[in-house]
């Protein structure tokens, strides 16, 4: 999944979806002759680009949607995943983004944190949902208007039959082997953050894993209340809160009142600090995006060793659960 995010440069997007196919010609093989790697790798090029978008920002302007439909039809990536939300209509027509996808033949996933969200995106006949809890990394909904990850998978895999994905706090096979009993499977976001094709800041990629536990992560508005300051792009309520590693910045503002922290911004050096600590990646200050998963991440691994890691995990959990069910 390349994450186009904001998606505000189609060339920066088409540079990553290039990197994409690159990474997916190295990678390793199950197939013998020249001929069948062949046609692998050009079902590859066809089929397996997936591309995640941040919806009230991508879809903000006609341009937006007009560089959305410009990569459907020029990509023709597998599947496209929006969140924050993920159902948007066209003010012109109400054409949806699921609609637009659809018409290009590619898959719909949403991304919500809610129930409410939910029956939103089933209503629009999307393709899978990913119910992402509050015990996930990044941004979300505020952890008062959102569910934890399993109950929230469990109960929206009641309501339909499309592919449903668990999301927050899942890193390891055990944590997917637990989702599986619930839903359709995991998407998992903090174990790639820290591998080695990650896409991001190698000092702050560090503290991942150093001796966390779930306790160190919280999820809080304080990193946007600052950070909407500093950008042109304000993640909007109820998006504007982020699992995060705790560290200074929120210890000392978390529990305290928006008009305090703002009356701090206004009145004190406090943005010029934050400014001067992403420059220096202090990992004290700045936002270390994690879901509580983190405190069993040990080191920074190539992604394909991650998943096959994973993957041997989750069928050693599901065995050694028939193991412990058989009756004599």
């Amino acid at each position: 999944m390349i994450a186009a995010g904001h998606f505000q440069d189609v060339r920066k997007l088409e540079k990553e979806i290039q990197i994409f196919h690159e990474e997916m010609n190295d990678m390793p093989t199950t197939t013998d002759t020249t001929a069948e790697k062949e046609s692998q790798s050009q079902q590859q090029k066809s089929s397996d680009l997936s591309i995640g978008f941040i919806g009230f920002s991508a879809l903000s302007t006609p341009n937006g949607w007009k560089d959305y439909e410009y990569i459907l039809k020029h990509h023709r990536p597998k599947a496209v995943q929006f969140f924050a939300p993920s159902i948007i209509l066209q003010p012109k027509d109400g054409i949806s983004n699921v609609q637009l996808a659809h018409e290009y033949n590619s898959k719909f996933i949403a991304q919500v944190g809610s129930m409410s969200e939910a029956k939103e995106a089933i209503r629009h006949k999307v393709d899978a949902i990913i119910c992402q809890g509050s015990e996930a990394g990044g941004h979300g909904l505020r952890r008062e208007l959102g569910s934890s990850t399993m109950a929230l998978a469990s109960q929206v895999s009641k309501m339909t039959n499309i592919p449903v994905l668990a999301a927050g706090g899942i890193v390891n096979g055990k944590h997917l082997a637990s989702a599986l009993c619930v839903c359709d499977g995991a998407s998992i976001g903090t174990r790639f953050w820290a591998s080695k094709e990650s896409i991001g800041n190698p000092v702050l990629q560090q503290e991942l894993i150093k001796d966390n536990s779930c306790d160190d992560v919280v999820r809080t508005t304080v990193f946007d209340q600052i950070q909407n300051e500093l950008s042109t792009i304000k993640w909007p309520h109820p998006y504007h809160s982020v699992g995060a590693l705790r560290n200074q910045t929120s210890l000392e503002w978390e529990g305290k009142t928006a008009q305090e922290l703002h009356s701090a911004i206004d009145k004190t050096d406090l943005l010029d600090e934050y400014k001067s600590a992403q420059k220096a990646s202090d990992p004290r200050v700045v936002c270390i995006l994690s879901g509580e998963g983190v405190g069993e991440i040990g080191s920074v691994e190539g992604a394909y060793d991650v998943t096959l890691r994973i993957e041997e995990e989750a069928i050693e959990s599901i065995n050694r659960l028939h193991s412990l069910c058989k009756c004599n």
